[in-house]
């Protein structure tokens, strides 16, 4: 049985400035403005990168009005924010700086800056605004991680961002929830973008939250008895590892009846994993749990959610600090609503590291909408839940592998679209550990439902024939426990789900 929906919590009343009961074409009059007014009071006069690509490709800031004007803006790659053995400072050059702007000359086209705000004022107030307090990784296409640089301003940010998102993913709860929502953070540590989404969003939802650390830290007995003894109604975590926990509690008869929202980030959340974890919620007494994903990446610097509708209506977006675009992933042209491509995201009054037009690397399957949501009633637009990744142009993911040229990619797109798959990790190696003999692929899959394997492994080995002309010498069939040293969560599915352990000659 449905749960009571309403289309506006408390929670929703201190968004600003009420976004979320606006229709598309207010929406976007009132993005035209705060974009034209970020990129010429804060990008253009303090952003390294920018300044000098808007000099070279002779882009006058003024001329950025409108969101349709962000096209005569290159995309951003991640490769162009990543270190590089040549300049390991490049990702500084995205952080915006004020004082790029003190005493630099007024540039061709008689252009002059403004000063920062606070500028000659507080210097608390500047430093909090402008200061990077903290980095967060993200892998690229080097050796090296890449960092993404936060100011307290964006903390804030991130503040408010998760107040929105917990209250998107309890629109199905009951209509007290909010006076009564106790939460557990099942998030991975402080490394993990979803951990800080989080924390951040409880705050300021002002929602009790007790944090773990996650299941490498803690452990799955000590997370099972924190949730038997806080009793939370919400509880946040990866989906493998969630879909593990319960499917544990299940085994040895938990009460995990407190449960009344999961959410689950980080990872991809497909629609058998929220209704495995549904059913394995009710068997240990919850009951009607409402199970709900959140989309982010480190560069957004935030997450979005789904309203928990037992079909899923898509990431509720917030427009206000952020503009999506859609274009097609190999001409970059900008699609219409409702048309599958990937996601680019455009940083609006954010601090600390600014991204203009970034290619995440998503492909939305269907896009956007700008329609009210059917669930929830919200009228921001909402991208599609259903993404898969797909390389960028510019990025290479071609191996050599048993004498051929593979695109290891295709591993993510044949056992990511396998219902029967929860998780998985291929390992390149060579026979024996020795250098110079033949290479072997050995794939490693945690299966949706231990009993549900029959023919698991030759359905693999079929797919993986079909799609890549290889055949893997192992499939192994393992749990999750096992794999979870395997395990390394992140953003791009294929640079931490193909391992490459061969040896070099």
């Amino acid at each position: 049985m449905a749960r009571n929906r309403s289309p506006v919590r408390r929670w929703d009343r201190r968004c600003t400035p009420g976004w979320d009961t606006r229709d598309a074409a207010e929406s976007r009059a009132l993005q035209d403005a705060m974009l034209s007014r970020f990129i010429t009071e804060q990008v253009y006069p303090f952003h390294p990168y920018y300044h000098e690509l808007f000099d070279r490709e002779g882009i006058d800031p003024r001329s950025i009005r409108t969101v349709a004007d962000l096209q005569r803006i290159p995309f951003t790659y991640k490769e162009d924010i990543a270190p590089h053995p040549q300049d390991p400072e490049n990702p500084r050059r995205f952080v915006l700086d004020p004082g790029l702007a003190l005493g630099r000359a007024s540039t061709a086209r008689g252009w002059t800056p403004l000063p920062a705000p606070g500028a000659g004022g507080d210097p608390q107030e500047q430093s909090e605004r402008y200061q990077p307090v903290f980095p967060m990784f993200t892998t690229g296409t080097t050796a090296e991680p890449t960092p993404f640089f936060f100011t307290l301003y964006d903390l804030e940010r991130m503040k408010e961002a998760g107040r929105r998102l917990a209250s998107v993913t309890s629109s199905r709860a009951g209509e007290d929830y909010d006076l009564r929502v106790v939460a557990v953070n099942n998030f991975p540590g402080s490394a993990h973008l979803a951990h800080w989404v989080a924390l951040t969003g409880a705050e300021g939802a002002a929602i009790t939250t007790f944090n773990t650390g996650g299941g490498p830290t803690m452990g799955r007995e000590r997370v099972l008895n924190i949730v038997e003894r806080v009793r939370p109604t919400l509880f946040m975590g990866l989906p493998g590892y969630t879909y593990d926990l319960f499917k544990t509690a299940v085994s040895e008869g938990r009460d995990l009846s407190s449960i009344e929202v999961v959410a689950m980030g980080g990872d991809r959340v497909t629609p058998m994993a929220r209704e495995k974890i549904a059913g394995l919620l009710e068997e240990t007494g919850a009951v009607d749990p409402v199970v709900t994903a959140a989309f982010g990446c480190t560069e957004m610097k935030y997450a979005w959610g789904d309203c928990g509708d037992w079909e899923s209506r898509g990431y509720h977006t917030y427009p206000d600090m952020e503009i999506i675009e859609v274009v097609d992933p190999e001409t970059g042209a900008v699609l219409a609503e409702g048309e599958t491509g990937e996601l680019v995201v455009t940083n609006l009054d954010a601090r600390g590291s600014v991204v203009l037009r970034y290619r995440t690397g998503d492909v939305l399957v269907g896009g956007y909408s700008t329609e009210r949501c059917p669930a929830c009633g919200r009228t921001v637009p909402r991208i599609s839940s259903q993404t898969y990744r797909r390389p960028h142009a510019r990025q290479f993911n071609l191996a050599k592998v048993k004498g051929n040229l593979v695109d290891l990619n295709t591993f993510v797109a044949v056992l990511d679209n396998n219902v029967d798959v929860l998780e998985w990790v291929v390992e390149i190696r060579n026979r024996n550990d020795d250098p110079a003999d033949v290479d072997e692929v050995w794939v490693y899959v945690c299966p949706t439902s231990v009993g549900e394997v029959s023919g698991l492994r030759e359905r693999i080995v079929e797919d993986l024939r079909n799609s890549l002309e290889l055949t893997p010498d192992r499939v192994m069939v393992t749990t999750y426990e096992k794999m979870a040293d395997q395990l390394v969560t992140s953003g791009d599915r294929m640079m931490t789900r193909v391992i490459d352990l061969r040896l070099p000659e």
